[in-house]
């Protein structure tokens, strides 16, 4: 199944110099296979609200920065 919505964790930590996923569980308490299944945008369709809330609030960006539609 195609996933309904792309993440741009990639590009966030690129732009942010964040060189790990430790650094960015850490910034966002987010469990480590949520955070690797954003960075390659797979399985977007079924992450929580609460989750991605989490992810833009520990790395300072937004919803819509985060999440795009293709």
């Amino acid at each position: 199944m195609t996933p309904t919505v792309r993440c741009n964790l990639r590009k966030i930590m690129y732009d942010r110099e964040i060189r790990t996923f430790a650094e960015v569980i850490r910034r966002t308490g987010v469990n480590r296979n949520t955070i690797k299944k954003l960075y390659k945008s797979d399985g977007i369709h079924r992450v929580q609200m609460r989750t991605l809330s989490k992810v833009c609030a520990g790395l300072g960006c937004s919803l819509q920065e985060l999440i795009h539609s293709p």
